[in-house]
């Protein structure tokens, strides 16, 4: 989901960005789009449309663990 608007997005100026409410990832092999759980409170209709976008379009919802910000969902390179 791309947006215009979060903590770092002022101004008209603002470029379009991955919200950092929604983000997309691969675990595994397996393309995911990870929703933080707080974009529930901070904006409903964006969750809404996030949560029909994935049932119109028949994909798979499930609900995990909330990770801690900044957790690394990508393969670390061996050094």
């Amino acid at each position: 989901m791309m947006s215009g608007f979060g903590p770092k997005a002022k101004g008209p100026n603002a470029r379009l960005q991955y919200s950092i409410y929604v983000r997309p990832t691969m675990i595994g092999a397996i393309k995911v789009v990870i929703v933080d759980s707080r974009l529930r409170d901070i904006e409903p209709m964006a969750f809404d449309f996030v949560l029909n976008f994935a049932k119109d379009n028949d994909l798979v919802v499930t609900e995990a663990c909330e990770l801690p910000p900044h957790h690394g969902t990508q393969t670390q390179q061996k050094t």
